[in-house]
């Protein structure tokens, strides 16, 4: 094993003789193993920091060539996966801008203390448990001290540029050419979840839209899944319209939408999502059907509403056999409230008896199986509803589109999209051309001054202020 030490010199024996310092000095394995993960961790950035001081420099050649001259040389520490990183990098300035040239390459965001990274791991820890467990984990799995306030900060900053590029992610697909499956399949329902503001509750709206369905394993998974997710549902509905209208051709495409029923979720408003499609299947959910019609009819024998619900789901003409399945189940009322339940639930029945014929009875023959959204509701339910949570506006609106992100599996690309704009998916040119110059440079490469600067205690336009400016420009 090597060892750089601060003078960029590598010696094997400094590495083995720190290793048994360290060993001999811990009082037990664990204190040990402790100090030499943080002694690793200072190796590792030392080295990465001499790495990125040798491509800044590199960099500057690339942009001196463009007009752009040394400002001035600053250090900077920032926390990153590998541990606390502390470098110095070249600012330029041209016809009054200026900029880190390596901080941009690398994805260092101004102003912040952590790396995109590091970022998304305090991103994915506080996706699963709370602000302040998730600082306590952060401190004790990679000994970085962030209180919850900050995990709170960064979750927030990391939601807005999610809903960023989910935006421009849409845009983005329109200018390709649009896919043409036989079926595709929307889905939609809401989450309630407490607000602090309001002293009460807000809805979360969900859509999801899919393509069809593969076994894996013993399990199946949603083929194409896109899911979408908002506290505003006007903003929610014309992200997915313009989601279908630009990345399906949908005058060859059979539109299955399922939804509870409640506002925002009937027919005529997934009809103005695929306007122009091929054909529009509307169902109404299942599982909400069933809920209500277990829930009129609680008084009566639970051999009768599963077999109400069996020939629901069988019957060619529901319509026709409404009013006989009520009249068995007034047969059964023993007070006025509960006829009225009958009534009400005869009324719901009849009002949504187009919806709620299934695949199999209307005679659509496809492995997709309505429903998913229930099942799905549980990510952000688990995440957003246990232990009591509650939360502001802003914080809930920005923990949505990051778990939308987790689950469209694009945190990384929007952090990244945020980073370097569209060139998120490939190395810029001007880093490439750094790091395979400096790494040429590597085989003749001697140790000389690491970092200096002149004190000047007076006037730039002094001969030792000119003398500093001088030094500080290579």
């Amino acid at each position: 094993m090597d060892i750089i030490t601060k003078t960029g010199e590598i010696w094997s024996e400094n590495a083995i003789g720190a290793v048994i310092s360290i060993i001999k000095e811990s009082d037990d394995s664990i204190e040990s193993e402790r100090k030499l993960t943080h002694w690793l961790e200072e190796m590792n950035c030392q080295l990465i920091a001499m790495a990125l001081e040798r491509i800044d420099a590199e960099l500057y050649q690339i942009y001196r060539s463009q007009g752009w001259r040394v400002a001035r040389r600053d250090s900077r520490t920032i926390y990153c996966h590998y541990g606390e990183l502390t470098y110095a990098r070249r600012l330029l300035q041209k016809d009054g801008k200026s900029f880190y040239p390596l901080d941009r390459k690398m994805g260092f965001e101004p102003r912040k203390h952590y790396s995109l990274g590091m970022i998304e791991r305090i991103v994915d820890a506080v996706a699963i448990t709370t602000s302040r467990s998730a600082s306590e984990l952060i401190q004790s799995l990679a000994g970085i001290a962030i209180s919850h306030q900050s995990v709170i900060s960064l979750k927030n900053y990391a939601g807005k540029k999610a809903k960023t590029y989910e935006k421009a992610l849409i845009e983005e697909e329109k200018a390709e050419s649009p896919t043409q499956p036989d079926i595709i399949a929307i889905e939609g329902d809401g989450i309630v979840l407490k607000n602090k503001e309001k002293g009460g509750v807000s809805e979360v709206h969900r859509l999801q839209v899919y393509e069809g369905v593969r076994k894996n394993g013993n399990r199946t998974e949603l083929v194409g899944l896109r899911c979408f997710a908002s506290t505003s549902r006007k903003e929610l509905f014309a992200m997915v319209a313009s989601y279908l209208q630009g990345h399906y051709d949908l005058s060859k495409t059979t539109v299955l939408s399922n939804g509870d029923g409640g506002s925002g979720y009937q027919f005529q408003d997934f009809e103005r999502m695929v306007e122009g499609c091929l054909d529009h299947q509307h169902f109404r959910d299942c599982y909400h059907v069933h809920e209500k019609i277990r829930t009129r009819l609680s008084f009566c024998n639970r051999k009768l509403i599963d077999r109400i619900i069996r020939e629901l789901h069988q019957t060619d003409d529901i319509m026709k056999q409404i009013p006989v399945w009520m009249d068995t189940a007034r047969s059964c009322a023993r007070t006025g409230a509960d006829l009225e339940e009958v009534d009400k639930l005869q009324s719901y029945l009849e009002r949504n008896a187009s919806y709620i014929p299934s695949l199999r009875q209307r005679g659509i023959h496809t492995e997709i199986h309505l429903g998913t959204a229930e099942t799905n509701h549980r990510f952000y339910s688990y995440h957003m509803k246990r232990q009591g949570r509650s939360w502001s506006s802003e914080g809930m609106e920005y923990m949505v589109w990051i778990l939308t992100a987790r689950k469209n599996k694009t945190l990384t690309q929007a952090l990244l999209y945020h980073a370097n704009g569209k060139s998120y998916k490939k190395m810029d040119r001007a880093m490439h051309k750094a790091v395979v110059q400096a790494e040429r440079r590597m085989r003749n490469y001697r140790t000389g001054c690491l970092e200096g600067r002149i004190g000047v205690y007076g006037a730039s336009s002094s001969p030792m202020g000119r003398l500093a400016r001088a030094i500080q420009k290579y």
